[in-house]
């Protein structure tokens, strides 16, 4: 395997979802040359600057203060009991009650105080889980710009796994899509951007990407997108296709699988 093999494979490899000849041969050629083990010593704290953020539980004070307000409660209960054996019946029950409200309402405020500090744990988590998701989002746009082909296509990766993602990601993504010099980048885009195709910018992005693509293989990859999510108004540009004598004869015979099934 060479370099270029072994930088498109380092996420699948840090993630140990490769099958065991793949990481044996990844991890012999890592250990013998520099550049893939420095490139991938990156990439791993990369993703532990992501992944690694501390977990916030409810602060322990709350609990100890509730056992100290507990002993202090059952202390008075014993004094209670002893002067209530020469009082009424009537008095003693109504000094339980007493007892059993206080009680209550000191379990009731511990619950509370729980919740509010659950509450505002939940509300850090989510500050954080933010958090990582901008700073990959400002890692992906940094690498989608790289100099290198393998990293602006792992930049495409990681921008396919947003679920959500910002329209800077899906510009960059179009841009890629349209004007990178390497095949495999543009194609990645396009396949990435299909994951979008719900939104009306998307969609406009392909129309015109085939409406001026002259490459076959991306011509093909952009009818069997915009097929497969039923685009009518990519019929005009894969008309305009059939009718380019430049069109190569394999493009042109997906065209007449594909178009009627936009008809």
């Amino acid at each position: 395997m060479d370099c270029n093999e072994i930088r498109n494979q380092l996420i699948d490899y840090i993630d140990r979802t490769l099958d065991e000849k793949t990481l044996r041969d990844i991890h012999k050629h890592i250990r013998g040359c520099k550049n893939c083990t420095k490139e991938a010593e990156e990439l791993k704290n990369i993703f532990l600057a992501i992944n690694d953020t501390p977990q916030e539980f409810p602060d322990q004070d709350l609990k100890i203060n509730f056992d100290k307000m507990l002993e202090k409660e059952k202390a008075l209960l014993s004094d209670t009991k002893l002067v209530t054996l020469h009082q009424e019946s009537k008095k003693y029950w109504k000094t339980a009650l007493q007892f059993a409200a206080t009680i209550a309402l000191i379990i009731c405020s511990f619950f509370y105080g729980k919740y509010q500090n659950d509450a505002t744990a939940i509300e850090k988590l989510a500050v954080l889980k933010k958090e990582k998701i901008q700073l990959k989002q400002q890692m992906t746009m940094a690498m989608i710009e790289n100099e290198s082909a393998s990293k602006r296509l792992q930049a495409v990766n990681y921008a396919e796994e947003f679920k959500n993602p910002g329209n800077d990601i899906l510009n960059a993504l179009i841009n890629k899509m349209h004007y990178d010099n390497h095949i495999n980048v543009r194609l990645a885009a396009a396949e990435a951007l299909a994951k979008f195709s719900d939104l009306e910018m998307i969609r406009k992005a392909f129309i015109n990407a085939l409406d001026m693509e002259q490459d076959p293989d991306m011509q093909l990859e952009l009818i069997q997108i915009l097929v497969s999510i039923q685009e009518k108004r990519a019929v005009p540009p894969m008309e305009k296709l059939l009718q380019k004598e430049e069109t190569l004869k394999y493009v042109k015979d997906q065209v007449k699988i594909d178009l009627p099934k936009l008809i």
